[in-house]
């Protein structure tokens, strides 16, 4: 549920490391996400961090779950903008935060038209405890969800092999509030807590990463956090909604983005 500090661009790091590891080159942008002489312009270096680093074949072809139980890959999407984001339905830290704003930009990218072109999903960090079921639970928080928007779960390996080949820090720990927090679904107490660094990851149509978002973002009314979800955060977690600690990205940013890549110009 925690987000640890940790220094700006870790992730980046391990997905630059994947990439010398796969042997590809920076220098090739692919075609899709080149925008042209009239068209969006990249974002800036105040904004993220550019990469070009392939998904590989492997995890192209986990096999994923969604909120319905239909099974899923991160290859179903290739031909779409992609942007992969880590979560966790019982969160009281950051995880409230960064899906509003992945559903707020999700969101905007709908009214612009692009639905068809842009799937933006989430991932979750505890596949034990985020069940299919408690995925549709927490989709309906954020009414209405976006029909862009999926929320994914899988094996314990499966899900950890994704994060651990993207940089994203991913550690069980023990619970140490007492007494227990409970699920805001079921009731039952959470008997263990999930430290987890924050990412947003930007694929092109080719399924390269090509942009990473760090930390969180800010939240505002065109991105709110469901006020069921504000009554289960705890004290840090409700501070970080209005002063989000470490590095923070904005809505409008994370729109910039995928208009760079889709090559479409998104009103913001």
């Amino acid at each position: 549920m925690n987000s640890p500090h940790r220094a700006p661009g870790t992730a980046v790091l391990a997905v630059a490391a994947g990439c010398l590891l796969a042997s590809c080159s920076s220098a090739g942008a692919s075609p899709s996400a080149t925008p042209g002489t009239t068209g969006p312009t990249a974002p800036g270096h105040n904004v993220g961090t550019q990469v070009d680093v392939p998904l590989t074949g492997a995890l192209q072809h986990l096999q994923l779950r969604d909120s319905t139980g239909r099974q899923r890959s991160l290859g179903d999407f290739r031909g779409k903008v992609l942007v992969l984001a880590p979560g966790m339905t019982l969160c009281q830290d950051s995880c409230p935060i960064d899906t509003a704003g992945l559903v707020a930009t999700a969101r905007q990218v709908d009214r612009a038209g692009l639905r068809d072109k842009v799937e933006f999903v989430t991932v979750t960090v505890d596949p034990r405890r985020d069940t299919p079921a408690q995925l549709a639970a927490y989709r309906k928080l954020f009414k209405p969800a976006p029909a862009n928007w999926l929320t994914l779960t899988g094996s314990q390996h499966d899900v950890m092999a994704l994060w651990h080949t993207l940089g994203v820090y991913v550690k069980k720990v023990k619970g140490d509030q007492q007494p227990p927090p409970k699920n805001w679904r079921t009731g039952q107490p959470l008997r263990y807590d999930v430290d987890h660094s924050d990412e947003v990851f930007f694929f092109d149509a080719h399924q390269h990463d090509r942009f990473v978002l760090e930390g969180m973002p800010h939240v505002n009314h065109s991105a709110k956090v469901p006020a069921s979800l504000l009554a289960f955060m705890g004290k840090q977690g409700r501070a970080n909604v209005a002063h989000p600690m470490g590095p923070v990205w904005t809505v409008p940013q994370a729109v910039h983005v995928v208009s760079w890549l889709t090559g479409e110009r998104i009103p913001i």
